[in-house]
């Protein structure tokens, strides 16, 4: 009786182990979930390193104020939202991404991006599309960081 006692236990500790193992590996799986899972744009490696006070990029220093800049798929539209937060979003629209004329402008006011080629527009301050744009998938958007001490900007996916 006791042999059979004890092959139960280990059964039933072999199959909670199995439980934990497989619940760990599905909670880190998730975790590590991209934030541009569902954007159709191929990943490019960036890592860029600016000076937004530079005259290179136009008074990017001043919040409200973008500049494009080399890299990514098609270039990268960079945003100053406020202090020190910058956005960084790939310069292709997302709907028809693989046309050569898909390529993003900034309208005169400086919160909108559009791409007459895939007749969508994107507001800058979150890369959403706006009402009425046959895209239906944010921008691609890249992880920026901002060091106040150094005054560098760096962009990366």
């Amino acid at each position: 009786m006791t042999i059979l006692t004890d092959h139960i236990n280990f059964s039933f500790n072999k199959s909670v182990a199995a439980i934990f193992l497989v619940s760990c590996i599905l909670l880190f799986s998730l975790s590590c979930n991209d934030d541009n899972s569902s954007s159709p744009i191929p990943d490019v490696y960036v890592n860029i390193v600016i000076n937004p006070a530079s005259i290179e990029y136009g008074n990017l220093n001043i919040p409200g104020n973008y500049a494009l800049i080399k890299g990514g798929y098609r270039g990268i539209i960079v945003y100053h939202v406020i202090d020190n937060q910058y956005l960084a979003f790939e310069r292709t629209c997302t709907y028809d991404w693989d046309k050569p004329c898909s390529k993003l402008v900034i309208d005169p006011s400086g919160l909108i991006a559009r791409d007459t080629c895939c007749k969508s527009s994107f507001l800058l301050i979150d890369g959403t599309p706006m009402e009425g744009s046959l895209a239906t998938i944010p921008l691609k958007q890249y992880k920026t960081m901002y060091d106040a001490n150094f005054g560098r900007l760096y962009i990366t996916n």
